[in-house]
């Protein structure tokens, strides 16, 4: 019981209250602030987003190509490696 007198006297705190009324010109200065920001020329955004693609682009193609390199490299030290399994020239 004693929680909802408390609970009341909250809620009846706000009772006589009078709102505030905004300034008349408020929204007039809000929609001249909003517009006088700078923003980002959409051309900017364009190009930074093209720049991060080609980015992305030329590391996937060097993560690609280079494995290809180091495979063929690879194999080219295979390939140069005696046919034959003999350790020694027995001669």
């Amino acid at each position: 019981m004693e929680q909802e007198n408390w609970i009341n006297e909250i809620l009846d705190s706000t009772n006589g209250m009078t709102s505030v009324m905004p300034d008349a010109q408020l929204f007039s200065k809000i929609q001249n602030r909003i517009e006088t920001q700078k923003t980002v020329n959409p051309q900017w955004v364009w190009l930074a987003a093209a720049s991060i693609i080609l980015l992305v682009a030329l590391n996937v193609k060097f993560i690609f190509f280079e494995t290809s390199n180091e495979e063929r490299a690879t194999e080219l030290i295979v390939s140069s490696i005696s046919k034959s399994n003999q350790l020694y020239n027995h001669g």
